[in-house]
């Protein structure tokens, strides 16, 4: 399976995006609105609350679209559940609710990937001798 297209927003938090490489192809293609997608309608109680917990959290990195709301929300019930009973939760949930959060960019692994751009460089040592 070939590996997932890295979203532009993310390249450009990276600080690694390219114009020529990842612009998209199609002229008439207009980016998503910004700010955080609208929870469904099937969202109630602590699955709502979970969301509004992800969105004040997430909200202002503009990571995610309306096409990532069924993702979201995916989480947001899985995590609920947890809430609810965690020492019955089953183990298969327990590793898609862990991948969710790692797709989402919610646990701190994920999210030091994204990195600030600077790609761990240091400074250069021999720039005042120059």
């Amino acid at each position: 399976m070939a590996n997932r297209r890295t979203p532009d927003n993310v390249l450009k938090m990276r600080g690694t995006f390219r114009a020529d490489r990842h612009a998209s192809k199609v002229e008439s293609y207009e980016p998503p609105a910004e700010g955080y997608p609208t929870p469904p309608d099937y969202l109630q109680g602590t699955q709502l609350a979970v969301w509004r917990e992800v969105e004040a959290v997430m909200g202002r990195c503009n990571l995610y679209t309306q096409a990532d709301a069924s993702k979201v929300a995916r989480y947001c019930c899985l995590e609920a559940q947890f809430r609810a009973d965690p020492v019955e939760f089953p183990a298969a949930k327990l590793t898609q609710l862990r991948l969710t959060e790692r797709d989402l960019y919610l646990d701190p692994e994920s999210r030091a990937r994204i990195g600030t751009g600077s790609r761990g460089q240091k400074a250069n040592p021999f720039a005042d001798l120059g």
